[in-house]
């Protein structure tokens, strides 16, 4: 299983790293994406990363899953992205897992009609800003949609997150998806990271 890792300039560096390394850890196949035509991509606080590829050829890996990570602007350069955008409605469309945190869930999921009848949760607040990023068809983008307060929130393949500080929770529900629960286990294990709560 191959899972895509989405990076745009201003990403949250914790949000796009921790999936990455963690996912590795547990043996899946991880591709780092650049949302622009450069392998190189600063994120918000200064860190620079060189992708695996540029988005581009993302369509070409057809990768079985994609994670969106938060920050700002990235999160906003990701949705500024029309192929990013396309190739996370595309793994959604295939029944793949579909992954963002931060402000991600709000600012690229929702536009995309994902969020629609899910339970779902974000960076406090960005719920609200759904219209800004949405555009007028927000309501029906977004109808059901339940953003609840908890910190990480799996519902069927689609996993959430609220922010830096869950972004352990966020990438070992991730494993949990991906290569099973005994492989979450072993890489929390590992990690010396806290119990995970069962979602």
């Amino acid at each position: 299983m191959t899972i895509a890792v989405l990076f745009a300039d201003g990403f949250e560096e914790v949000e796009a790293v921790t999936p990455v390394d963690y996912l590795r850890r547990s043996g899946a196949t991880v591709l780092t994406v650049s949302c622009k035509e450069s392998n190189a991509v600063t994120g918000s606080h200064g860190v620079t990363v060189l992708t695996d590829i540029c988005v581009s050829d993302l369509a070409e890996a057809a990768p079985d899953g994609i994670v969106v990570p938060g920050g700002m602007p990235g999160a906003a350069n990701v949705a500024a992205c029309e192929a990013a955008v396309t190739a996370v409605a595309d793994v959604h469309r295939r029944g793949g897992i579909v992954a963002a945190i931060c402000a991600a869930p709000a600012v690229v999921l929702a536009k995309t009609g994902i969020l629609r009848g899910k339970r779902y949760t974000c960076y406090p607040g960005m719920e609200q800003r759904m219209p800004e990023w949405c555009g007028a068809e927000w309501q029906s983008l977004t109808a059901g949609a339940r953003k609840t307060d908890e910190r990480c929130v799996v519902d069927g393949t689609l996993v959430t997150a609220a922010g830096p500080g869950a972004a352990e929770e966020f990438s070992l529900q991730l494993i949990r998806l991906v290569a099973g629960e005994a492989a979450a286990e072993k890489v929390r294990i590992g990690g010396v990271m806290r119990p995970l709560c069962q979602s």
